[in-house]
């Protein structure tokens, strides 16, 4: 990430088994945020059940976890892609890390972020 520092970040996934690199990731985001808001998603298989796998670990059992780190300043549950279109287009967010895989491909978000001016960085982990 380049030395700007923004205000508030944000990260979206289901976090499920925390491994070191979703903590380099969240170590990475807290260099350059004020404020890194998680956005936790309870169950990916509710709208995306042929390409994604049910969590292993509860929804309980992962906000615990995540709510541990000390990088992370807000956790913020949603169930289906449109809530995470609705929570994009509705808070003040100055940037969207996504892991790097992600750079050339559509996800749920993408143009939101576009047309709200949210800059996107996908990070190597």
């Amino acid at each position: 990430m380049e030395n700007k520092i923004y205000k508030v970040g944000v990260i979206a996934g289901n976090f499920d088994i925390i491994h070191p690199g979703y903590i380099y990731m969240f170590n990475d985001m807290k260099k350059v945020c004020e404020s890194i808001v998680l956005l936790l998603q309870t169950d990916p298989t509710i709208d995306r059940p042929d390409e994604k796998n049910k969590p292993v670990q509860s929804l309980v059992e992962r906000y615990a976890q995540l709510a541990a780190t000390k990088y992370v300043d807000e956790i913020i549950p949603y169930q289906t892609e449109q809530d995470l279109t609705d929570i994009l287009e509705m808070y003040h967010i100055d940037i969207r890390i996504d892991g790097e895989e992600y750079r050339e491909k559509d996800f749920t978000g993408k143009e939101v972020c576009r047309k709200r001016e949210i800059e996107l960085y996908f990070n190597k982990r």
